[in-house]
């Protein structure tokens, strides 16, 4: 069962964080959740503005600025989730931890944010809390409002389809299970992925390797069969296997389904502190939806 009590949601003001806000208020409809809308205030910009302006730029600018930008972005919607707004001095990535490690079910973003003083939400802030994320973390790429219609209650998310990928590691089968939740939450069809990757011989070699890679297709799809139906009893679940390099192959397979978001899962944290995650990092470059990344 999916329970999302509490979700963050991350602007800095740009037109993208109100593709971000707009879906984290159509799931908080769905789901009966508090919604958090969530801005940091660059630290040095907040000491220039106090030692000449005496102004406390995080309460008498930014939190009116904001309250504004969540008034304009949801200007026509009737109903919706109850919102919070939290304004804080520091760097972005570090605060947006800080605030989801408080008792926060869903972080949203942007994949993308604003250039000038108020680059805040860059790609690189994301990857920066995907990396050390310990909540399930929602990127919203461009202009990906399409699918969220108005409700009688406030907006609501209307998807065809959920895309799982997976590497059957421990990771991807949480990611599954994950998605699986969502899918039978929102009443849509679960689809579950895996790449198997070619394998790359000289050329005399080839007839041999595409021997293998055909062995490989048989065993992963007798793997996502019974991924599939080990975690999806409630719903209608479909599995593809592809051979590919895993993200471009994901991507495309999102866009031939029509899914509405693709959820994968991020590797644990190793003996240097760093995740490894690429191939979820490649996803979100390469995805024309969201993508709904979840720490192991």
């Amino acid at each position: 069962m999916l329970t999302l009590r509490s979700i963050l949601c991350a602007v800095d003001f740009s037109d993208q964080s109100r593709d971000a806000l707009r879906w984290a208020v159509a799931i908080a409809t769905q789901h009966r959740s508090r919604v958090t809308v969530f801005t940091a205030v660059d630290p040095l910009l907040a000491e220039a503005a106090r030692a000449r302006l005496y102004m406390d730029l995080a309460k008498t600018d930014t939190e009116p600025a904001l309250r504004e930008f969540v008034s304009s972005t949801l200007s026509g919607s009737t109903g919706g989730p109850e919102v919070s707004f939290d304004v804080r001095v520091g760097h972005a990535s570090e605060l947006i931890l800080e605030a989801a490690a408080r008792e926060v079910d869903l972080v949203v973003m942007g994949t993308h944010g604003l250039g000038g003083f108020r680059k805040l939400l860059l790609g690189s802030t994301t990857e920066r809390v995907l990396r050390r994320a310990r909540t399930s973390v929602l990127a919203v790429p461009p202009a990906r409002v399409h699918a969220i219609v108005p409700g009688t209650d406030g907006p609501r998310l209307d998807v065809k389809c959920i895309l799982a990928g997976t590497d059957f590691s421990e990771a991807s089968a949480k990611a599954v299970r994950y998605a699986a939740a969502w899918a039978q939450h929102l009443g849509v069809p679960l689809v579950v992925s895996h790449v198997v990757t070619p394998i790359v011989v000289p050329s005399r070699w080839q007839p041999y390797a595409a021997d293998m890679d055909e062995e490989r297709v048989r065993s992963a799809e007798a793997r996502c069969t019974s991924l599939a139906a080990t975690n999806t009893v409630a719903i209608r679940c479909e599995t593809v296997v592809s051979i590919g390099r895993p993200a471009e192959s994901l991507a495309a397979t999102a866009e031939e389904r029509q899914a509405g978001m693709i959820v994968v899962g991020l590797m644990g944290e190793e003996a240097g502190g760093a995740r490894p995650g690429s191939i979820a990092y490649r996803v979100l470059c390469l995805a024309h939806v969201p993508v709904l990344v979840v720490p192991i």
